[in-house]
């Protein structure tokens, strides 16, 4: 035995170095630096995911942000299920015009992208599954921005609620296509025609188990926050598992979860949703990792049809906003603003693309380049414009 046995190994290898630990403080301090500039926080994290990944200074590679990927899940888990529970379904009956604004911008986002990508030389199956996965707002981003400016407001309350509803067309759309996938590049009419009905209707049977077992054990755990805050993280972590190991949606699992939730509750047995700084962590280690984890290298060779997916989507969702702005009880000033609160795109869609890529490897790289180049181009400018959309509403109160 050498007489130096106590000294550490050299070098250290890169499996033993808490990546998360690395990723949170690099969050952490880029955050403060570019909220002294009066910028959201939220931009801050993506910089720091992005300078530290394989894009940036490779600090965390490709094998560091696989062993992430767990706490990635469960901090999307967290945020859908509380973005379903902000989603208010008495509040649409009320103001049934609101709902309708929430079809026809997704649908008009939908036909917009469809076309303009079909026209510049995009297969039609390859432009509506991009269209498909495109509608959905990143619901981390408006959820957070709402939160750290405690923003109240009609275009704020809006903009979760469009969120909400456009992330669960944009899965079910997504689904759908599975169909028109299967009978382009498996030809079996079986797996056509299971295989949505499985991922929709499976999800939607989960969520609404979760949301029986979850209000079962608020009755007898009672209204105390602590031991519902404890309850809640475990189930959620429950859910998101259960999800992937039946190859269900993790997305409309976990929305509907949280919907459900908050709609069977009709004796108040939630206290009230807040995951505190756990929560907090959870998020900041969500921007990061999805920043570390893109690929700018495919950035050139889909700027053309990433822009052109990012204009489209605005100017769908836009003219879907402003058509149904006043029987819904919207001025046009805050319908422009309320367009640009919808920017925001990330994580959900990345989850849809790379999920698409790996059952129909065929399909995946057109795909993803796509998907990627508008996802990196908003990434950056999304949070801005929400920031922006709530700040200029007159909405945001001062952050404590």
């Amino acid at each position: 035995m050498s007489e130096l046995f106590f000294l550490p190994k050299w070098p250290v290898l890169a499996d033993q170095v808490p990546w998360y630990a690395v990723l949170l403080l690099a969050a952490l301090l880029a955050g403060e630096a570019v909220w002294r500039l009066r910028l959201p926080r939220v931009l801050g994290w993506i910089l720091a995911g992005i300078a530290l990944g394989p894009s940036g200074f490779d600090i965390l590679d490709h094998t560091a942000l696989g062993g992430l990927r767990g706490l990635l899940e469960i901090a999307v888990g967290l945020i859908l299920f509380e973005l379903g529970q902000r989603l208010d379904m008495r509040w649409l009956q009320r103001n049934p015009w609101l709902l309708a604004t929430s079809v026809l911008e997704s649908s008009l986002g939908f036909a917009a992208i469809f076309a303009v990508l079909h026209l510049i030389g995009a297969k039609p199956l390859l432009a509506a599954t991009a269209a498909a996965i495109g509608i959905a707002t990143g619901p981390a981003v408006v959820l957070t921005l709402v939160k750290q400016l405690r923003a109240q407001g009609q275009v704020s309350e809006r903009m979760l609620a469009l969120t909400a509803l456009n992330n669960a067309y944009a899965f079910v759309l997504w689904s759908v296509l599975f169909a028109w996938l299967h009978a382009e590049y498996r030809g079996g009419w079986v797996a056509a025609s299971a295989h949505p009905l499985y991922l929709i209707f499976g999800s939607l049977a989960l969520a609404a188990l979760l949301a029986a077992v979850t209000l079962a054990l608020l009755t007898v755990l009672g209204r105390r926050t602590d031991a519902q805050f404890v309850c809640l993280i475990a189930l959620v972590v429950i859910a998101v598992s259960a999800a992937s190991l039946l190859k269900l949606s993790v997305v409309l699992t976990l929305l509907g979860y949280g919907t459900l939730t908050r709609a069977f509750d009709r004796d108040r047995r939630f206290v009230s949703l807040d995951f505190g700084r756990t929560g907090q962590i959870l998020v900041m280690l969500l921007f990061g990792i999805t920043a570390a984890g893109l690929d700018l290298n495919l950035l050139p060779s889909g700027a053309v049809a990433g822009a052109a997916l990012i204009a489209a989507r605005y100017a769908g969702k836009t003219l879907g906003i402003f058509a149904l702005a006043r029987p819904s009880g919207l001025a046009l000033r805050k319908a422009s603003l309320l367009s640009l609160g919808l920017m925001p795109m990330s994580g959900v869609a990345l989850i849809m693309a790379r999920e698409t890529s790996a059952i129909y490897p065929e399909l995946g790289p057109a795909l993803v380049t796509v998907v990627l180049s508008a996802i990196v181009m908003l990434e950056l400018l999304g949070p801005l414009l929400a920031h922006f959309a709530i700040v200029r509403a007159g909405e945001a109160a001062e952050e404590s």
